[in-house]
């Protein structure tokens, strides 16, 4: 191959090349075109060798099988259903060090939701995944949605699958159990169904064993009831959450006309009750009346807004003296049109209130006066350390009201709440500057969804001024679409010399 010195007249010059330096110019290019790609894929090779050795000290290789099985929980449902099932088993494919984690990481063979019934031999499966839990609380979901046996006597029970009752009597302890979405036939007939498999039995099975259960069982759609249905072959749970149809009142034996009947000595015992409350009637005090022990507490009202004629002997009788449960620590009203249920309930230790009502166009005007009273009857002031309150119209007076003595109240997060006003209110000035309401333990306050006309500019700065104990975040956010302009430096950090942390989110 020609050499560079040998084209020095031409590269120095603008003279043409004849046809003989022509062609030995293109000679001397393609010979360093060929030089250059092999030079190229030698470097590529070592860039490639180099990136696996670099790969030898990677900080995932001492990653701990425990962190990764914690990685591995984030992207998976706490129970998994098929799809979250093969995604566990997609994961251990991976590598054999992924394979160990999860297998490492019990907690992600603990439950399981079957969302159609399970298979002739799937029992053997079933167990053998749940054992993967190790000594592990252990959940089961079952989901009778589709079951046609209501409207086809021809047509077996869905919930009376054979691998289903096996599991349920023979199989591993359980801790908690749901049948999610059945008809009220269907749980009478799985109720008969694991009555009957149990005669054969020695001694306790997982059913017998039960810690929590859920029963949601919207429909009833094809059967008459001529009698009550008694709740005398469920085992006696701690935690209990059921929903029944509307027109099947719910309650206790001699009080009213319920027909659906809980016994009083499983309701002794509950230490957290989630309940579906749709029905006209006072049978619901019945039930709570006999829940000394409970902790936790969820009613959803649905979509009634007047539950209650305050007229009858019952209520009026509440109304002077409410129903007091002592041991309640976590109160959760739900997906509700009404908070009327607050004139009769009394929780002395009540330390956690969350009200979720949904409105729409109905306005409960006693709302502010009702929750005042609900605080004071349960002494508030001495306990609530978080509220959350979402989906009311009310007064900006009657929450600072309802507000004003609550000492120990840490978290409070309104959410598409429209109070049509300021709620913090400033009188005085200087050392006699007094802020209503007085929340000196907040350590975090939520505004969030407000209406895209709010002031948010002068209550910042005035819950600025608030005394508090401590530093508090305060996080505000607005009802889409709308434009929220952003705080000045300046008024950042006068928030943040007065210890307020602003999380201001602009859609």
């Amino acid at each position: 191959m020609p050499r560079h010195n040998d084209f020095y007249d031409l590269l120095n010059s603008n003279n043409v090349p004849n046809s003989s330096q022509a062609a030995s110019v293109k000679q001397t290019i393609d010979g360093l075109s060929k030089t250059i790609f092999k030079l190229q894929s030698q470097l590529g090779a070592l860039e490639g060798e180099r990136h696996q050795l670099r790969a030898i000290l990677s900080p995932v290789r001492r990653m701990p099988m425990e962190i990764l099985g914690e990685i591995f929980a984030l992207v998976l449902p706490d129970v998994l259903d098929p799809d979250g099932r093969e995604m566990l088993r997609d994961l251990g494919r991976v590598c054999k060090s992924w394979q160990n984690a999860s297998l490492l990481a019990h907690h992600l063979w603990s439950g399981l939701q079957l969302i159609r019934p399970p298979e002739d031999g799937a029992y053997g499966r079933m167990v053998s995944w749940l054992n993967r839990s190790g000594a592990l609380p252990k959940t089961l979901q079952f989901d009778g949605s589709g079951c046609e046996c209501t409207f086809n006597e021809e047509v077996p029970c869905l919930s009376t699958n054979p691998e289903l009752l096996k599991l349920l009597t023979t199989g591993p302890s359980l801790d908690h159990f749901e049948l999610l979405s059945i008809h009220v036939g269907c749980f009478v007939n799985w109720i008969d169904a694991i009555n009957s498999a149990k005669k054969s039995l020695s001694g306790p099975c997982p059913w017998d064993t039960l810690r929590s259960f859920r029963l949601q069982c919207p429909y009833q759609e094809g059967r008459e009831w001529d009698e009550p249905f008694v709740f005398q072959y469920i085992p006696f749970v701690t935690s209990l959450d059921v929903e029944f149809p509307s027109d099947l009142v719910v309650g206790v034996e001699g009080d009213g006309d319920p027909m659906v009947i809980i016994p009083v000595k499983l309701l002794n015992q509950l230490t957290t009750f989630t309940i579906e409350f749709d029905w006209y009637g006072t049978e619901i005090f019945s039930l709570l009346e006999s829940c000394k022990n409970l902790e936790t507490l969820t009613i959803t009202c649905a979509s009634r807004f007047n539950l209650f004629d305050e007229r009858e002997p019952k209520l009026l009788g509440l109304a002077k003296s409410r129903v007091v449960l002592p041991k309640v620590r976590k109160f959760s009203i739900g997906r509700s049109e009404t908070s009327s249920i607050l004139k009769y309930l009394a929780m002395p230790a009540l330390s956690d209130l969350d009200l979720d009502l949904e409105y729409g166009s109905v306005v409960d005007d006693k709302f502010g006066a009702t929750l005042y009273d609900f605080f004071r009857a349960s002494n508030a002031s001495e306990s609530l350390q978080a509220l959350r309150i979402s989906n009311i119209e009310v007064p900006a007076a009657d929450l600072r009201h309802c507000l004003s003595n609550l000492p120990l109240l840490k978290g409070l997060t309104l959410q598409w709440v429209e109070f049509g006003d300021k709620l913090f209110e400033t009188t005085g000035e200087n050392q006699d500057l007094v802020i209503s309401p007085n929340l000196p333990s907040l350590e975090h306050l939520e505004l969030l969804s407000l209406p895209r006309t709010y002031e948010y500019q002068s209550e910042l700065r005035d819950f600025g001024k608030a005394k508090r104990y401590g530093p508090c975040i305060l996080t505000v956010s607005f009802q889409h679409p709308t434009t929220v302009g952003s705080c000045s430096p300046l008024h950042i950090q006068a928030l943040k010399k007065a210890g307020v942390l602003l999380n201001l989110i602009a859609f």
